[in-house]
């Protein structure tokens, strides 16, 4: 039963992006903005570092896949620039210090590239009509604020969930 626990916590994040999309009113400042939510995605930062790099790696190309399916036209987009974003992440990790603060800066800099990543693919498939400079102030810039303030206040019980699943899946 206790190994339902990872599942679960991650399906729960999934959904939660879709869920402060329901809830978050879309004229909110006035249309300006776009505001994306990563929530799953902060999840599966913090699943890498603190559980394990290769069981979020898989984490992310399932719910990538189920993403791909569910939110975009393009299959496998985030199928396989999740895991990628996990990986790079992971490797920063490993360089850099392992404190909250830090971690932060290196959550932000991989929800930033995986939000350039696909900027990028739409541009390429010519599914979007904004400009790189548009897509900042319009897009990225927002989208990190909301994910900044997402890290800050779940950073504590994600980090402390995650050490406590490692514990169960050691056992």
């Amino acid at each position: 039963m206790k190994r339902l626990y990872l599942p679960l916590l991650m399906i729960a994040l999934f959904y939660s992006d879709n869920l402060f999309v329901t809830i978050f009113p879309e004229a909110a400042f006035d249309g300006k903005y776009m505001i994306i939510p990563r929530f799953f995605t902060i999840g599966l930062l913090f699943m890498a570092v603190f559980f394990d790099r290769n069981t979020a790696i898989k984490y992310g190309f399932l719910f990538g896949f189920l993403f791909d399916i569910f939110y975009t036209g393009v299959l496998g987009a985030y199928m396989f620039f999740l895991p990628f974003v996990v990986y790079v992440v992971s490797k920063l990790v490993k360089v850099l210090q392992n404190n909250l603060f830090i971690l932060s800066f290196i959550f932000l800099f991989g929800v930033a590239l995986l939000e350039l990543i696909m900027f990028q693919l739409n541009v390429l498939i010519e599914r979007t009509e904004i400009d790189l400079a548009q897509f900042v102030s319009v897009r990225l810039g927002p989208t990190l604020l909301l994910n900044l303030i997402f890290y800050l206040l779940f950073s504590f019980p994600l980090k402390s969930a995650f050490e406590k699943l490692q514990r169960i899946y050691n056992d």
